[in-house]
């Protein structure tokens, strides 16, 4: 066993830090500056030019070197001659030598720091005191002062593990008042941070509890109760749930045992206006009010007249547009079927129109005629298109040149703050809107989207209803399907195109579930490899990996590994781990690879980033590569160089936490997006998933472009076709319905 050791000195130079307050530095020691140690552990706290005692132990590590890991500091005691004198001496005190710190401490003959901080004016009666030195010492002391009030706070949340970052904002906020920044750490501090968005609900609660919040106060359970509701509506995807859930959860978490303490907490959160009740379903507060706005400012949008159009120039506009497709495609005898026409038309003299169907029934092409139509009928390019997704915005904009197509968090430019720019107060400029991909648009993106509506013209959401629905709550764009309530155009005529025609077969009879065995056996695009052993699939992955190895690596969407689950032995991070280590040439270089935790990560891997991230203008689910890790000089990490959309982005190893690999990615992650190639790979010890169902695979399977490779037990594919998605708990149908009736 290390046996522990303690220093006293100066913390003189800052090394990699994080949110946890966790970080590194060098300390040198009080009676020789040079005399220095590289220490690491959670000392975020330390300032320079402080004294302080530190305790811990010395490490070895292999790559890192010689380090003293801190397990606890203090500001150092000043008590002994000394002491005394080796702090008047120290860096708070510029030009202060040892002999003149002897002087003031000898003067003073006992506690010569307490008596200066107490009356600094006694500094005139130090007879042999050069009077240049008084403002030298007198800032010096007002600065320890001063850095004793504001440490305080720190030393409080560092020793009792509460959030830093929570400080650091409060500080901000409050310009360091330290009295203020406590009253509001002890009244009612849940109530003044509410979507505040400074730090996770659970850390906040910490720091309320500490500082005096009763555990079981009204207070604490309402805001437990609103934040349990938001887990359990992202949990189910539902947009309400009902008390008896909810109470069991509090009673669980916060170990309730008076039924009236969960009544006394559903009162505090009704009054607050944090939680809904109505009709025996409880709401958060944006969920209740997504809905209404979603449903109120659609229904607004339907009933604003549009100037109806001549039905001969709309017949012959109509035409010339498919004249000009049938051109830019370089497609002969090119013309729209009936139920496109009927869109088109639709979208002429509607405000608002509703667009679904599945593969190959022509949504791409109708959006691109769509805007056409809008410039012959208005005279204006001015439009927009996104989708939820960079790489559905990606994917429009390789069929449609000119479409700018971006995503729906850069057309609002959203903030990190989970804000947007663009507003109710400050809406969109365009005239034409058109939202592809509405399918994965949770409630809170709808309702953000709708709200700075307010001066288009026009607006589009297209789909297919059947995908997936979103990662977040609500089921806005099949809710607004099923109300009726909006035009909305079905397509449902498929424009086969040679090389897809058994992908789409198969995607269509997987939603009928009418998929056979003999529909994906023998086929010239679709290559099946049922009830195999998990060796065997494995072995065959690599196989595929291997014969396009030099494409996956130059062309983002050639080839995609797509799995439903992460865990287990064919689960994503397996796979990932599988392919890094048998085909990335740096994997034996160890100045190109770096691990986080489980995760390992080399150069040259395939990546993806896991949220919309504004500063480096990634979107949630872009794909790239890792070009090279950068470390400072006490080999920390500094910044991970990759290259996403073909650009170089430097990102932060607080924001690398975002980066996944990225060989094998989940159905969700790869939705709105096409692959040439596409590798399905199902865990047979996942039949039973509530993950698997009719929707999954119809997604999974409309990601092919050209061929699909399946590798599955037969029972967990049919199985899982036969699995409907369960149904989703909203009250949209009802409010648009209720809405249109009454208004």
């Amino acid at each position: 066993m290390l046996k522990s050791k303690t220093y006293r000195g100066y913390l003189i130079k800052n090394g990699v830090s994080n949110d946890s307050g966790w970080g590194t530095g060098i300390f040198s020691m009080e009676d020789n500056e040079k005399n220095q140690l590289s220490i690491k552990g959670i000392i975020g706290s330390m300032t320079k030019k402080t004294l302080y005692e530190i305790t811990g132990e010395f490490e070895e590590h292999p790559r890192y070197g010689r380090s003293f890991k801190v397990t606890s500091f203090r500001k150092a005691p000043i008590h002994s001659t000394k002491d005394q004198i080796n702090f008047l001496s120290g860096p708070s005190f510029p030009g202060i030598g040892k002999k003149t710190a002897e002087t003031i401490v000898n003067f003073f003959k006992e506690d010569a720091i307490v008596k200066l901080s107490e009356n600094l004016d006694i500094l005139d009666q130090i007879p042999d005191l050069p009077k240049s030195f008084i403002p030298v010492i007198i800032n010096g002391i007002k600065d320890n002062i001063e850095k004793e009030g504001q440490q305080r706070l720190r030393y409080i949340f560092f020793e009792n593990g509460l959030k830093t970052s929570i400080l650091d904002w409060m500080e901000n906020k409050f310009e360091n008042d330290n009295q203020t920044i406590q009253n509001y750490f002890e009244n009612n501090f849940l109530s003044y941070t509410y979507q505040k968005n400074i730090a996770s609900f659970d850390d906040l609660d910490k720091v309320a509890v500490w500082f005096g919040l009763d555990l079981h106060s009204d207070e604490r359970i309402g805001y437990w109760a609103w934040k349990l509701t938001n887990e359990i509506l992202f949990d189910k995807g539902d947009s309400y749930t009902d008390k008896n859930v909810l109470s069991r959860l509090l009673i669980k978490k916060l170990n309730i045992l008076e039924p009236d303490l969960i009544m006394k907490g559903f009162l505090f959160a009704k009054k607050e206006g944090i939680l809904i009740f109505e009709d025996n379903k409880i709401y958060t507060k944006e969920s209740y009010e997504e809905e209404i706005v979603i449903a109120e400012k659609s229904l607004a949008f339907c009933k604003l007249k549009s100037k109806l159009v001549n039905q001969n120039k709309l017949d012959f506009e109509i035409s010339l547009i498919a004249q000009e497709i049938a051109y830019e495609n370089n497609i002969q005898d090119f013309k729209f079927d009936d139920i496109q026409i009927q869109a088109l038309k639709t979208f002429a003299n509607n405000r608002l129109l509703i667009l679904t169907g599945g593969p190959g029934t022509g949504k791409t092409t109708l959006i691109k005629a769509m805007v056409k139509l809008f410039y012959r009928l208005n005279n204006s390019n001015n439009f927009a298109i996104a989708t939820p997704t960079g790489r559905a915005a990606s994917r429009i904009r390789e069929t449609f040149k000119n479409s700018n197509a971006t995503t729906i968090h850069k057309l609002l430019q959203a903030k990190d703050t989970n804000e947007f720019q663009i507003n109710e107060n400050n809406p969109l400029k365009e005239q034409l809107i058109i939202i592809d991909e509405c399918s994965m648009v949770d409630s809170w993106l709808f309702s953000n989207l709708l709200k700075a509506c307010d001066n288009v013209e026009k607006i589009v959401f297209v789909g297919d209803a059947n995908q997936l629905p979103s990662v977040g709550y609500g089921n806005v764009f099949k809710d607004m399907i099923h109300s009726k309530t909006i035009s909305t155009i079905f397509l449902n005529q498929i424009h086969r195109q040679k090389n897809k025609s058994e992908i789409i077969d198969i995607a269509y009879k997987t939603l009928a579930k009418t998929l056979e065995l003999s529909d994906i056996i023998d086929k010239t695009n679709i290559f099946s490899q049922l009830d195999k052993t998990n060796e065997e699939v494995l072995n065959q992955i690599t196989e595929i990996v291997k014969n396009n190895w030099d494409d996956l690596k130059t062309k983002q969407n050639f080839l995609q590994i797509i799995c439903p689950m992460y865990g287990g032995n064919l689960g994503i991070d397996e796979i990932n781990a599988e392919i890094q280590y048998k085909f990335n040439k740096n994997i034996n270089d160890q100045t190109k690879i770096f691990q986080r935790g489980d995760y390992r990560f080399v150069v040259d891997d395939k990546i993806m980033f896991l949220r919309n991230e504004p500063d480096y203008d990634l979107s949630n689910g872009d794909v790239g590569k890792i070009v090279a890790f950068q470390y400072n000089a006490y080999k920390r990490l500094k910044a991970v160089v990759c290259e996403f959309n073909e650009k170089e982005i430097v990102i932060k190893p607080s924001d690398f936490i975002d980066v996944k690999l990225a060989y094998a990615t989940s159905v969700h992650k790869t939705q709105g997006s096409e692959y040439q190639n596409v590798v399905l790979v199902l865990d047979n010890n996942a039949y039973n998933s509530i993950f698997l169902t009719n929707s999954l695979i119809y997604t999974a399977i409309t990601r092919t472009k050209e061929n699909l490779h399946i590798f599955s037990s037969s029972h967990t594919l049919f199985d899982a076709i036969e699995k409907d998605e369960r149904l989703r708990q909203t009250t949209l149908v009802n409010k648009l319905l209720t809405m249109k009736l009454f208004k």
